[in-house]
């Protein structure tokens, strides 16, 4: 049986597809609506709160949903709903904890003059966010269980309803405040959905609640490195952008922000692929061996240049047609962006041989160094050159990150990787991204992108980068179970 034309992972990828485009891509469209009806002052500040909602959802989140990945997908089925339950409980008491902390830390935080914003404003934002373990578990149990069709509901429907709910509150004149509100609304919507509906399997399993101190230990002890290395990215992914505020003002904080939702698309378009196989990988791993796993993260990386090359092409197109020509400026950081981007990625897609032998605590590490190389040249680089600074410290940091990761991977679990097709396959990517670059008539810069693509997909078939590996579901990894 081949893998690409099963049924089954071939509809759930459409599906996250569509969630994913209607979840993220709403947002991204309405961005030229929202452009149009803020000032560019109010929209740069409104991403600096945005801002603080990443720290908090991070800490909140604790990176609960990859304790789930880890030890319930590769579990026995019979297994399965209890530690999927069992998290959801441990979820849900760290809502009933973070609500307080939230509730008290707001008024501190609107005392901060760089935020020009208030207790309301910050408590409107921030408190949904308690409940981001609980909203993340859920989700990644449904994604887990292939139930595909149910996310799609869960995650469009409050996009669309937000969206919907922004329009509103802009089309009559209301400001950032209102704008908040309805995330409000339709973020606490989502959350009471998603709590009915887990507790409605939970009942249908005849699950019995309980909290075991050395297991929740066991979870805490995966998922804790993992939340502190995503806050710490943080410093490459957000953090910068309060550097700004220092140095330029929230125009061009808006210009900025601009930039990097455009960019974001890479990310946008790689999610789909991500979760169907994030959550599946180590069942991959276990169950098909270490020759198709290689061969799915090949196809992935071939997957990750041929959208790089795809944005690099059309997101600055994008802003010149979409964006008020006030913004327009943004084209010309958005490449930059999109590479950074396209490194991120690249490290998510690599470092499985780590998280295989739970080396969490090293992954933290080096996330640590990374981001004290990119926070360091951010503070030495920004006064001077500005966003061209923050650039530069992030392109290093990420590459950094992601060359220790995969050292570190390798260390621990060896995949065998076609590291000198993968060289010419970054190679051929690079030269297209250059000439992306070049000013040329729509019809030129289409047909350029088309070539590059050719280019690059004919190599990857070719060098056999890409190709469909057979699944044996009785097949196991000889010797390397214990690792799992």
């Amino acid at each position: 049986m081949r893998i690409w034309p099963l049924a089954t992972p071939l509809k759930n990828i459409i599906l996250y597809s569509t969630s994913i485009v209607l979840m993220k891509g709403v947002s991204l469209i309405m961005l030229p609506y929202i452009a149009t009806h803020l000032s560019q002052s109010e929209l740069g500040r409104l991403e600096i709160l945005v801002t603080i909602s990443v720290i908090i959802s991070i800490i909140f989140g604790l990176s609960l949903h990859e304790a789930l990945y880890r030890f319930s997908g590769t579990a026995k089925k019979s297994q399965q709903p209890q530690i999927t339950a069992d998290i959801f409980i441990i979820s849900m008491i760290m809502a009933a904890i973070a609500l307080p902390i939230i509730w008290l830390i707001c008024p501190l935080l609107s005392q901060l003059s760089q935020l020009q914003t208030s207790t309301l404003e910050l408590k409107l934002l921030l408190l949904p966010l308690a409940f981001e373990a609980v909203t993340m578990v859920v989700l990644s149990a449904l994604r887990m269980q292939e139930k595909a069709l149910l996310f799609f509901y869960i995650t469009t429907g409050r996009a669309l309803f937000h969206a919907l709910l922004t329009m509103i509150v802009l089309h009559y004149g209301f400001g950032v405040k209102a704008v908040i509100l309805a995330g409000f609304i339709s973020a606490m919507l989502q959350v009471v959905v998603i709590i009915y509906l887990q507790y409605q399997t939970n009942k249908k399993a005849c699950i019995n609640y309980h909290i075991n101190i050395n297991t929740t230990h066991k979870y805490f002890t995966y998922c804790l490195p993992l939340m502190f290395s995503g806050l710490i990215i943080f410093g490459l992914n957000g953090l910068e952008r309060w550097f700004l505020i220092f140095y330029v003002s929230f125009n061009d904080v808006a210009l900025y922000a601009v930039a990097f939702k455009f960019a974001l698309i890479l990310v946008l378009l790689m999610q789909p692929f991500g979760m169907w196989w994030m959550p599946k990988r180590f069942e991959y791993l276990s169950n098909n061996g270490v020759n198709t796993t290689t061969q799915i993260t090949h196809i992935s990386i071939v997957l990750l240049c041929s959208l790089t090359i795809c944005v690099c092409y059309f997101s600055p197109v994008f802003i010149d047609w979409f964006m008020p020509e006030t913004y327009h400026a943004a084209k010309d950081i958005v490449v930059v962006l999109v590479l950074i981007f396209a490194i991120k990625e690249l490290n998510e897609l690599i470092n499985m041989g780590a998280l295989i032998k739970q080396e969490t605590k090293k992954l933290l590490v080096i996330n640590c160094l990374a981001t004290v190389v990119g926070v360091t040249l951010i503070i030495v680089l920004t006064p001077e050159y500005k966003v061209n600074g923050v650039l530069s410290a992030l392109m290093v940091a990420q590459s950094i990150r992601t060359l220790s990761t995969y050292w570190l991977s390798q260390r621990c679990f060896h995949f065998p990787f076609a590291l000198n097709k993968i060289a010419v396959l970054f190679t051929i990517s690079a030269i297209s991204i250059g000439l992306s670059q070049f000013q040329q008539t729509i019809v030129f810069h289409l047909s350029s992108a088309i070539l590059s693509l050719l280019i690059l997909l004919s190599y990857a078939f070719w060098s056999r980068l890409v190709i469909f590996p057979s699944i044996n579901k009785s097949k196991k990894i000889i010797g390397d179970n214990d690792a799992i």
